[in-house]
This record gives C-alpha cells, structure tokens and sequence, in this order.
C-alpha cells in the first residue's frame, strides 16, 4: 500500500516560493505515497531492510491487523513482486526485498498495482528490476520467475491514485512450480461487486511496524464508496486542520483568515472515491491492508465454493503513532482497492494479444 494518503499541507506551502511569484496551480505538486527515494519499490524495501524476520505464531497473529498466517497452498494465485537488485544467495534477502504482491490470472500473465511498478515519473519501471515469486506462502521460499515485460495503466493517475492496476508479463508460461501455484478468476466487465465478507492476503506490514514471513489473510467486509469516502474525507479534513493550524503559527496568519481557508477547502472537496475505485475494512481499521500488500488481490467467495477477484490492493488512510511510525489501520476509514470490474476488458486485451 502506498506510504500515506495523507500528505502534510504545510509541506505544500514550504513548496511555494516566498516571493509568491508563482499561483497555486503552478506550485509543484507532493506525490502522495512516493519517498525521496522516488518509488514505492524503494520505500518499502528499505523499510523491509530495517525489520525483523517475524514468524508468527498463535500469540503473535492477533495482533497482525486482524489476520492470521495462510494454511501452505491456501491461495496458489498469489505471488510477491522482489526488487531483483536486492536477491542474492542468502534466503534472507527475499524477506528484505520483497515489495508488493499481485495475483496469478493465466500461465503467463501476473495482475497488480500500478503504483507498485512506476518510477518517480510515473513510468513503468525496467522488467529486469523485478523478479515474481510464487508458489508458496512463505516469503523466504518459493520460485523466482523473470518479467518481459511491465505494463501500468496508460490512464494511471499518481495523484489521485486512479485507475491503479498494472500487468507483468512473465518471460516464460508457469509450467512447473515447487509449490502449489494457480490462476484466479476476475470480476467480469461491469459486475457490481457485493457488499459483504471479502478476504484480502499479503505480507505487508504488520501494526508492530514488521513485516511477516508468512502470507496473511483477513476477513473484512466490502462497503459502499459513499461510507467509505465519507471516511476518508474526515480524516483529510482532520489532518488540513492541523496543517492549517501549524502553518498560521508559524506565519501569524489571523485565525479568522484560516478559518475561511478553511471553510472554503472544505466545502469545495469533491469524492477522493473514484468509480474506479472500491473499498474494504472494518469501521475499527483493526483488520486492513498496509503498506507491502498493494498490489494483492481482495476476493470473494462464490456460490460455488471458488475464489473471484473483484480488487487490488491499492491506498488507504494512515496516522502516526507516539514513535512516530507511519501506521494503518485508522479508525472509520476502510482499504481502497481498485475496481476489477472496470478493467475486465482492457486486461483481456492485454493478455489476449500478448
């Protein structure tokens, strides 16, 4: 999941220059979700880099937001993405450098995040920079396959994080694993996906800042886009608010004035949910993705007893902890994910011609 959803406003206004030559529109613009370091491949393996190996067990899954380990073979379709200049010999380094996830959906065709396989500029990021593991739920083990080629959404959006979906074609057709491996089907064109129980899987980072070694999965509950953006205002607007706060202190900007700023931001904001968009949690935020799950898939059951994917794990609402960790799981926010329905046809036309 990308770094945050919320960027400091103040942050924004030490962007502009002091002589105010520039409008508003003209200011550079912070990428949400995007480090110094430019991608969100670099900032998650660094941040992997600083962790420890965590094994869970009974004691230790209740506190990995609301998940609990994967049996062995529980979802063949799921792969993690590796930042391939990170793997060496040591099995450790498949740990540190693993980054987002993404799903099986034929022999030859990984689904994922857009923002997981983009540069700083937004473009797609060399095949040879990253390595998909599949065939276990275990970080640390697997099969490592080659990418020929990374292809983001032409329409993929950085700032608003829409239409957050991306493709890798594998160098080779998956014909042997050394684990259990298999495609997932996808939500078709235009199926409104249901309200209700969904799983979502990964090995993102878990409320204690670490990042497991074994693939999590948790029941949480799909919601509308008016509930779920309704959140996600609230905590936008909870964080303008200190940012305003903060920077009339440091200016002496009359309170009356940031008030007005204020009131005018806030009765101007369109829907952050896009129609592209979908959204999954609990009202708590005690069981989420996070950051190293974008990319995974959130799936439903059906009456059939199989698994559909219906969304990517995509972006969501963070705060900051008395350590001063970024960290999910926000109270009355939900997950985002991108909306599979949307994309059946321009996934198909991708695999069908590739």
């Amino acid at each position: 999941m990308k770094k945050s959803v919320k960027w400091s406003t103040l942050a924004f206004f030490c962007l502009v220059p002091s002589a105010f030559s520039q409008s508003v529109g003209d200011a550079p613009v912070p990428r949400p979700g995007l480090t110094d370091a430019g991608s969100v491949m670099s900032y998650v393996v660094n941040q992997a880099r600083n962790a420890k190996l965590v094994e869970l067990d009974e004691a230790t899954a209740t506190r990995v937001y609301g998940g609990r380990p994967a049996k062995p073979g529980a979802w063949p379709a799921q792969v993690g993405l590796h930042a391939a200049d990170r793997v060496t010999d040591e099995i450790k380094s498949l740990h540190f450098s693993h980054f987002c996830g993404g799903s099986i959906i034929s022999r030859q065709w990984v689904l994922t995040a857009a923002h997981c396989v983009v540069d700083n500029e937004g473009k797609a990021i060399a095949p040879d920079k990253i390595l998909v593991r599949s065939g276990s739920t275990r970080v640390v083990e697997g099969d490592l396959r080659n990418v020929a080629r990374v292809i983001p959404h032409e329409d993929y959006d950085p700032i608003t994080t829409d239409n957050d979906i991306a493709l890798l074609q594998l160098t080779e057709p998956i014909r042997q694993s050394s684990g259990p491996v298999g495609a997932i089907a996808v939500a078709p064109q235009g199926q409104e996906p249901p309200q209700g129980p969904s799983v979502v899987i990964g090995w993102g980072k878990d409320d204690n800042n670490q990042f497991p070694v074994d693939l999590l999965e948790t029941d949480i509950d799909i919601v509308s886009n008016e509930t779920c953006n309704k959140g996600v205002s609230n905590h936008l607007i909870r964080g303008l608010a200190g940012d305003l706060v903060s920077f009339g202190q440091m200016t002496h900007v009359p309170e009356d004035k940031l008030d007005e700023a204020f009131s005018i931001i806030v009765n101007s904001m369109g829907n952050v949910i896009t129609e592209n968009m979908m959204c999954a949690g609990v009202p708590s935020g005690k069981k989420t993705s996070c950051q190293g799950d974008s990319g995974g898939p959130l799936m439903v059951r059906q009456d059939d007893g199989r698994w559909l994917q219906v969304g990517i794990v995509s972006w969501g609402a963070t705060s900051v902890n008395s350590a001063g960790d970024v960290v999910c799981g926000v109270e009355q926010t939900y997950a985002v994910y991108t909306r599979l329905s949307n994309y059946f046809n321009w996934i198909a036309n991708h695999v069908r011609g590739g």
